[in-house]
């Protein structure tokens, strides 16, 4: 079966997932040079995913298929 997608688009979610993963890095790079304490790769490389998740949970999207 074929899916029809309306346009090629990305999702809102996605699109927010993804400036999520965006923020983590301007945040750790910001935090690195303001306060380094707060700027653990390990920290961040633990925290990136929770970050990402929550934006894309949080975000409302709309149905983009049509079966």
């Amino acid at each position: 079966m074929k899916v029809k997608q309306p346009s090629v688009n990305p999702t809102n979610k996605l699109t927010a997932a993804v400036i999520g993963a965006a923020a983590c890095q301007v945040t750790r790079t910001v935090l690195a040079n303001v306060a380094p304490g707060w700027a653990d790769e390990a920290m961040w490389i633990a925290l990136e995913p929770i970050i990402i998740f929550a934006c894309g949970w949080f975000t409302k999207d709309e149905a983009n298929v049509k079966l």
